[in-house]
């Protein structure tokens, strides 16, 4: 394979780079999925420094055109998601933001007395709370997971039998979001994605979406409260503001 990179006093040396890597990922040089070369063989075939290499890599790593799997290298990803619509509209964010189709939910749910955290997070003291935990799965593999916090007032307020588990994951997957008339979105990035995932690793990276949500019906204090966890390199958070 021969690359040339020339150099310009109007480009940034790892701009130029990052142009003909764009390039060459979008022509099919380097097919989707595919590995591209180790970083010390792509920056002798380029020209450039590992420094400057790793400038465009870093770049195309934001754009989402490649992802990097830790003891193994650099690979294509698939193209850029299709989706249309983001966090703008009140949904449900795992499904709004992550590229894979999710196949299966794995959950689990306890009731217990309400932490310091648990009543700063809903606003007011409740007599108890349901702390679930959501484990979305792509063929087998988990790619996201999701804490929700629902005080014990909610659970009776809208009829729900704990008993049957059916109904409760019906309800915190679909039915919370068509009964809340406002919600609040806080993102952040945190580190701490498979520490508390409890023993249902993500990913291979340590770098994840931290979406905050507070979902509200007609009250100051939240109907139910959710930390989801998407690891980055799944995950495309857009918005679609529109007047």
């Amino acid at each position: 394979m021969d690359i040339n990179i020339i150099d310009t006093a109007k480009e940034l040396r790892y701009v130029t780079v990052y142009n003909k890597l764009f390039k060459m990922i979008n022509e099919g040089t380097f097919p989707k999925n595919s590995r591209l070369p180790s970083e010390p063989d792509l920056a002798k075939t380029l020209g450039v420094s590992r420094s400057t290499l790793r400038q465009a890599l870093a770049l195309l790593q934001d754009d989402g055109l490649i992802k990097n799997i830790r003891g193994k290298g650099n690979y294509i990803t698939k193209e850029i998601s299709p989706k249309k619509s983001g966090l703008e509209k009140i949904g449900h964010v795992v499904y709004k933001c992550l590229d894979h189709k999710i196949d299966t939910i794995e959950f689990d749910f306890k009731i217990q007395p309400p932490s310091d955290y648990f009543t700063k997070i809903l606003g007011k003291k409740s007599v108890a709370t349901v702390g679930i935990d959501r484990w979305y799965m792509c063929s087998g593999d988990t790619v996201a997971y999701t804490f929700t916090i629902i005080p014990i007032e909610a659970i009776s307020t809208f009829n729900l039998d704990l008993n049957d588990r059916e109904e409760l994951l019906k309800f915190i997957e679909d039915k919370v979001y068509t009964e809340c008339t406002d919600a609040l979105v806080d993102i952040k990035f945190s580190t701490a994605g498979n520490f508390v995932t409890k023993g249902h690793p993500i990913s291979c990276e340590k770098q994840f979406y931290l979406v905050e949500e507070g979902l509200y019906k007609n009250s100051k204090y939240p109907i139910a409260f959710n930390k989801h966890y998407l690891p980055m390199q799944y995950a495309n958070i857009k918005f679609h503001p529109t007047k």
